[in-house]
């Protein structure tokens, strides 16, 4: 077994009441310094550590390894005590100039999922606003001393990257407090990323009807409804993450333990109503139900969703694959990306993206640079060619 698989297989065992003293003799001989590693890279130190405080005996941590993984559990827990003073802040400056906001991931269900908010590291705060707000939050986020974060590998300039926020429909700003950097990305769109911000329509879900409160350090937040933070963080998962990285995966599975018992899954499937949406959210239902077993809703919900003839011959064990990668491949991604459609003919839009939207140059490499309209297709496929070989390179 892998080491996401061992990793995957004790937390179901865990969640399940299915660990018992003396009758996993698999545990007893665990390479316990690697599976620490690893749970500290899924940034769930904290979630792990209280969870193996509780059948500690059972498992035999090494005492050395085990207090490792407590130490880190320690230095989340403070960075999320940043992240809650700063979120609880942004939300009362925000609603002080009139920007109403959904708090989206992160800290709008943690304590709900995890019992506390130190459970799992955080990169950044993430807020849905209204289009029309837009320039009201920039304006508030740069008096608070945020200044926008441009990635390494984008090629064009500043101002082409700013104009790239009306593709993604989101921007991402950065602050320094002391030692500590802290992030937030500003929605505006809920888009599915370039190149499938079109296919799945997220804009016309209900995100701003199906909402509920919660408090974040003494402020009062808007979050979303379980079902529709179901449908995100389902979605997050298969499209932004391309079934990798076990740390999304397992809050999955951890909210839908949490919430299957009162989610509406006739909402949700009528919300979902495009087959390509569901079958994205059937894909994650059953890889929780073949890795979690009790802690998923069961076969008979993730066949609703992922009919047989959604997926092709071997689709399946390249998401389970892909799931059991400690890092993210761009081939892989660029594959997941081509084959999120149900059908055929969807697939085949996608790869007409690829080779044929005019936005796909300035994305990758900015305004400046102009190919002409037959040469584009080329271009764009020499541009991913060199994404693919710099990823191979480095690894």
């Amino acid at each position: 077994m892998t080491v996401n698989e061992n990793i995957l297989s004790l937390t179901a065992a865990l969640n399940s009441g299915g660990l018992v003293s003396g009758k996993t003799p698999a545990w007893h001989n665990a390479d316990w310094p690697t599976m620490i590693a690893a749970l500290e890279k899924t940034g769930m130190a904290g979630y792990f550590s209280v969870l193996f405080s509780k059948t500690e005996a059972g498992l035999k941590i090494p005492a050395a390894d085990f207090d490792t993984l407590k130490k880190t559990a320690r230095r989340i827990a403070a960075y999320n005590a940043l992240y809650e003073s700063e979120c609880a802040e942004l939300l009362k400056g925000l609603s002080a100039m009139g920007v109403k906001s959904i708090l989206l991931k992160g800290l709008s269900y943690m304590e709900d999922i995890y019992g506390d908010t130190s459970a799992r590291g955080m990169s950044d705060i993430d807020l849905l606003i209204r289009p029309d707000d837009r320039m009201k939050a920039l304006d508030y986020l740069l008096s608070d001393g945020y200044s926008g974060y441009v990635i390494p590998s984008f090629k064009g300039s500043k101002d082409d990257f700013a104009k790239l926020t009306d593709i993604t429909g989101e921007s991402h700003f950065i602050k320094q407090s002391g030692v500590l950097t802290v992030g937030i990305d500003l929605h505006w769109k809920m888009r599915a990323g370039y190149p499938l911000n079109d296919y799945l329509l997220l804009d016309r879900f209900p995100w701003w009807e199906q909402t509920g409160m919660v408090v974040i350090g003494g402020a009062t937040a808007r979050r979303l409804s379980p079902e529709m933070q179901f449908i995100h963080l389902a979605l997050h998962f298969a499209i932004h993450h391309q079934y990798t990285g076990l740390r999304w995966f397992i809050e999955l599975c951890l909210f839908i333990k949490r919430y299957k018992s009162d989610l509406d899954w006739e909402f949700i499937y009528k919300t979902s109503a495009s087959p390509d949406c569901r079958k994205l959210l059937g894909v994650c239902l059953r890889l929780a139900a073949d890795y979690m077993g009790n802690s998923s809703p069961g076969p008979a919900v993730w066949r609703r969703f992922l009919p047989e003839n959604a997926l092709l011959p071997g689709e399946y064990r390249f998401y389970k694959s892909c799931l059991m990668r400690e890092t993210r491949s761009r081939f892989a991604s660029y594959i997941c990306m081509t084959l999120s459609p149900a059908t055929l003919a969807g697939r085949f839009g996608i790869i007409s993206y690829f080779m044929f939207d005019p936005q796909g140059v300035m994305f990758w490499s900015g305004s400046d640079k102009r190919v002409p309209k037959l040469l584009q297709p080329f271009y764009n496929f020499y541009l991913i060619g060199s994404q693919l070989l710099r990823g191979r390179r480095a690894r």
